[in-house]
């Protein structure tokens, strides 16, 4: 992962994107710090959530 933003749970995304999981992150503006882990998960493979349908079609409902 790039740059030195930490947490839990970006650390167990990563690894689920490592074992070819599914992974959905929602994306945010890229000049603002809360959004670093997010906007990482999607540039490393993560699927963008832009709408809750995107949720819905990956789970198939």
């Amino acid at each position: 992962m790039a740059g030195s933003f930490r947490s839990d749970s970006i650390f167990t995304a990563n690894m689920a994107l490592r074992e070819n999981r599914d992974v959905l992150a929602v994306p945010g503006p890229i000049d603002e710090e809360k959004y670093v882990g997010c906007n990482q998960l999607i540039q490393a493979g993560a699927k963008p959530v832009l709408a809750a349908t995107d949720i819905l079609d990956e789970l198939q409902l």
